[in-house]
């Protein structure tokens, strides 16, 4: 079945940093996150996005249920002690129109610290401006508290449940191996600029082999904002999802954009942070990846992975915009990542991403694997004709050997497994 070889696919290459930059890793486990992919988000951790999500709600199909994660390595038993920055708006932009210019926009805002700290939610609504700034809109009428359910507008429509607070995190991948492969996405940890090895000499040789590979977010959690409402509130149809953080400024009485996230592995894989890519695509719109995030990939696909004109076209029409795609109008089925992208050929045509897909592995079979190729084989249509292979698939990449066995996830809202 494709579903299932398509996601055990997945990506990467270059260069081994050694054993003591391994253990480096370790000793800032729990003083970085590994998604703090820039230093504004190694520098201030409660605007760092980790992952986003978008799947049908098990309990009720009529609704979807959105989450963000931030501020992720919490450390097990930690969680009580951390709360969400209350000078960080946090929003989810919908846009149901297909330009990738948010229509709607769903906003958090916590007030206060600790274990009292509160939670305003506004929205769905059209924003009040959009773009990189952002004004906090017309709150609904109750205030919610971290860790817990709550109901911003039980009397309103739509009918909103949200959870704010600390989760398992649903993420998993081996990130130490991903730092040998890719030494300058160690930037933001060491504080220094962290280079690919020698190309004419690359010592990784991939991710490591079932039995060895581990994943690093076993046992730490998040910050999630977790959020289910009806299809219908959102329009019932194509939606084009990202995610953002904001930082207010007193200057202008606005929020400015700090990190954006959307598709897992785009712009932290693909784009370097050695040379301030991953801080350029955090700051931007989706409007701009044609210009910006189109070039990162094109570089990547040349050099490490090496892959035909045809196949890097293929890619970067899949990848470009970076946008989370879902079909509110498939019904009766799961998400599965890049699912409207393929024509459910990843496992239905809702999309988004559920809490399991296995997205590194996805992810690295179209970068590294024969993917495209098969993909096109088996429907033409989605790439303009038949690709073929250009032999220069790198096995050992293809796979990280990590799945979510290790994980527990709930079949009540919200969904994400409790802190460890």
């Amino acid at each position: 079945m494709l579903s299932m070889w398509f996601q055990r696919r997945v990506l990467l290459s270059v260069g081994l940093i050694g054993i003591a930059a391994l253990a480096f890793i370790v000793s800032v486990r729990l003083k970085a996150s590994d998604h703090g992919d820039t230093a504004e988000n190694y520098n201030r951790i409660g605007a760092d996005m980790t992952d986003v999500y978008i799947f049908p709600s098990p309990q009720n199909d009529n609704n979807v249920v959105l989450v963000m994660d931030v501020h992720g390595l919490i450390p097990a038993g930690q969680g009580p002690n951390v709360s969400f920055d209350p000078g960080v708006l946090y929003q989810i932009k919908i846009d149901t129109t297909g330009d990738d210019v948010e229509d709607l926009v769903i906003q958090a805002k916590c007030f206060g610290t600790g274990a009292d700290q509160q939670v305003a939610i506004a929205g769905p609504m059209k924003p009040l401006t959009t773009g990189t700034t952002a004004i906090f809109g017309r709150r609904n009428p109750v205030l919610g508290t971290i860790n817990q359910i709550f109901q911003p507008d039980p009397n309103g429509q739509p009918n909103l449940t949200v959870f704010a607070g600390v989760r398992a995190d649903p993420f998993f991948f081996d990130v130490e191996q991903f730092y040998t492969i890719f030494p300058d996405r160690m930037t933001p940890l060491t504080g220094k600029v962290e280079n690919y090895p020698n190309p004419n000499n690359p010592q990784a040789g991939g991710f490591r082999p079932v039995g060895q590979a581990q994943d690093f977010l076993a046992d730490l959690n998040v910050l999630s904002v977790v959020v289910e409402l009806p299809r219908s509130s959102l329009g019932g149809g194509v939606i084009r999802v990202w995610e953002t953080t904001s930082i207010f400024s007193s200057t202008d009485f606005k929020y400015h954009q700090q990190d954006r996230l959307a598709r897992p592995a785009v712009n932290e894989a693909l784009a370097t942070v050695s040379n301030l890519r991953h801080h350029i695509n955090n700051t931007d719109n989706p409007t701009d990846d044609a210009n910006q995030l189109k070039t990162d990939i094109e570089s990547f696909l040349t050099f490490p992975a090496g892959r035909s004109v045809a196949i890097k076209k293929a890619i970067e029409a899949v990848l470009v915009p970076d946008v989370m795609i879902a079909d509110l109008s498939q019904t009766g089925v799961k998400a599965a990542y890049l699912g409207v992208e393929t024509q459910g050929l990843s496992g239905s045509k809702f999309g988004g991403r559920a809490l399991t897909d296995d997205v590194i592995d996805i992810s690295l079979g179209v970068v590294f694997g024969s993917t495209i190729p098969t993909l096109s084989a088996l429907n033409p249509n989605l790439f303009g004709g038949v690709i073929p292979d250009d032999g220069n698939e790198l096995p050992t990449f293809e796979t990280d050997n990590v799945d979510d066995s290790d994980k527990v996830f709930l079949n009540t809202f919200p969904y994400l497994g409790v802190p460890h």
